[in-house]
Order: C-alpha cells, then sequence, then structure tokens
C-alpha cells in the first residue's frame, strides 16, 4: 500500500534529521513537530493550487501551478533589473496571449462569414485561405 504524502514527508524529515536528535526528542515533542511538518507542507493557501505529475519518455515529470498572496515573514530580495524583467515578461505574455484570443475570434468570424463592416477586410483570412490553397497545390504536385 502506498504511503500518504504526510507520512514521505514526516519519513523525509527523519531521514535528513541527525540521529542523535532524533533519540533525545520524546513522544510528545515528535508527535508536535510531525503535526508542524504536515501543517506546513501540505496545507495549501493559494487560490489556485494545480499540481499534476506525468509519465513521459519511461520517466515522471510534474507541473506546478500556485497563485495567491505570498504570505512569507521574509520577502525576498528582488533587483531593480529584476523586477523590470519580470513586469516586463508578464505583460508581453498578456499581451500576446491577448493578440492570440483576438486572431482566433477573428479566424473563426472570417471562416463563418460574418461581415462586421461592410466592404472592409484586415486580410488575414484571405492570405491564409491562400496559403492553404498555395499548400495544397504543392503537395498535389509533389505527389503526382
Amino acid at each position: 500500500m502506498p504511503k500518504s504524502t504526510a507520512e514521505l514527508v514526516v519519513e523525509r524529515f527523519y531521514a535528513a534529521l541527525d540521529q542523535e536528535v532524533e533519540t533525545s526528542l520524546t513522544a510528545e515533542q515528535k508527535r508536535g513537530i510531525e503535526q508542524a511538518l504536515v501543517r506546513a507542507n501540505l496545507a495549501s493557501r493559494h487560490r489556485i493550487d494545480f499540481r499534476h505529475s506525468f509519465p513521459f519518455l519511461h520517466r515522471r515529470y510534474f507541473v506546478v501551478f500556485l497563485f495567491g498572496r505570498d504570505l512569507r515573514k521574509v520577502s525576498r530580495e528582488s533587483t531593480l533589473f529584476g523586477r523590470i524583467f519580470t513586469t516586463l515578461l508578464i505583460t508581453l505574455g498578456v499581451v500576446f496571449a491577448l493578440l492570440s484570443i483576438l486572431l482566433a475570434l477573428y479566424m473563426l468570424k472570417s471562416a463563418l462569414g460574418i461581415d462586421v463592416f461592410k466592404n472592409f477586410h484586415v486580410g488575414i483570412w484571405t492570405w491564409f485561405v491562400n496559403l492553404h490553397d498555395h499548400m495544397t497545390d504543392a503537395l498535389c504536385l509533389q505527389y503526382r
């Protein structure tokens, strides 16, 4: 039977702890330490807490996405460059996501033949259809 996450956390703690220190602890102290470990490691105080592992090419990988307020008592040191870089990266990510969504909606609108403004087209749909026709013709010629 596989061990629970709480048991694994406690087991790893005792494996890292010095043997002499462990033997000097009373049963009550051990119980208190184990409860604190489980609460500190397993209690999620994040609005979004996504943790998932998956097998890929004979190995296991994991994805963790946490989102929420930083409740740590000691804040991380950050440089001005780090803050500017992080802000720029987040801004570019949001702009890219918004533009991708707008492009997808525009392509869907064009595929359905909906004209929002009469006789005005950006030309992305025409370019896409021409590219598709060109690629189809090239593939047909290749296999003749």
